[in-house]
């Protein structure tokens, strides 16, 4: 293997890890679109006026509590806008998953035809997938990030990048959910007229949700460029031992 295609990535990620791959990442949608709807079903306005009388289910904006009728909108609010965004991002991750089938299959068809094509997006989703897996871990984005740094090689410009999506990727669902909750707690709290209070909250948790993004992102960044250097250093010595070996008779 020459440097120059390590350097770009050597696309040999097998088909069956492209398979296993998008297998998870839709079953991790089919399972937000089952508690989407689970949460719709289950849990409607009645349920939660029951929960609220008998305090089962309380609800407070900063040090105040709500009185039951506030704090029935803003609890059906959020619910209403929390299961529409498990169903939405659910669904969006399963057609995630379907193009990213469709991409690599395409990969593979330009490379046999002896056309240029990476596994760069193969990489991001391995690290991606790592750092979930891992996320039990206060530093996982970085050892996803590191994984697919490694496996986008040494000599590649893009190990970082590779890194940092790796370490980003796995934020971006739980984002979005996180938007769909902001929207109905500001929804549901402008509709009893705590206005202040719904963009003190949600300014709150927008940043709370951008700086989990910005550091899971860093630290995929940083855990790339280690993978990167490190993958380096065994091609050199790899390649180290092959021309000793060639110098000998």
């Amino acid at each position: 293997m020459d440097r120059e295609r390590r350097s770009a990535g050597d696309g040999t990620v097998p088909a069956f890890v492209d398979w296993l791959l998008a297998a998870v990442v839709a079953l991790v949608g089919l399972l937000s679109v089952a508690a989407g709807s689970a949460l719709a079903v289950l849990v409607d306005r009645d349920a939660l006026a029951a929960g609220i009388e008998d305090e089962t289910v309380t609800v407070t904006v900063g040090t105040t509590e709500l009185t039951d009728a506030e704090a029935l909108e803003v609890a059906d609010a959020v619910v209403s806008w929390t299961g529409t965004g498990l169903v939405v991002v659910g669904v969006g991750t399963v057609l995630v998953a379907v193009g990213y089938l469709v991409a690599r299959r395409r990969a593979r068809r330009r490379r046999e035809a002896g056309e240029s094509a990476d596994s760069y997006g193969a990489y991001v989703l391995v690290g991606a997938v790592v750092t979930v897996a891992l996320s039990f871990l206060p530093f996982s984005p970085a050892l996803g990030g590191a994984l697919a740094g490694y496996l986008e090689r040494g000599e590649s410009d893009r190990t970082v990048s590779v890194g940092a999506l790796a370490g980003l990727v796995p934020a971006l669902p739980a984002l979005a959910i996180l938007a769909f909750v902001l929207g109905g707690l500001v929804a549901g709290l402008v509709t009893i007229g705590q206005v202040g209070e719904a963009v003190v909250v949600g300014t709150m948790l927008l940043l709370s949700g951008l700086l989990v993004a910005t550091l899971a992102g860093a630290l995929g960044a940083v855990g790339g460029y280690v993978g990167g250097r490190f993958a380096q250093r065994r091609d050199r010595r790899i390649d180290a031992r092959r021309s000793a070996s060639d110098g000998n008779p």
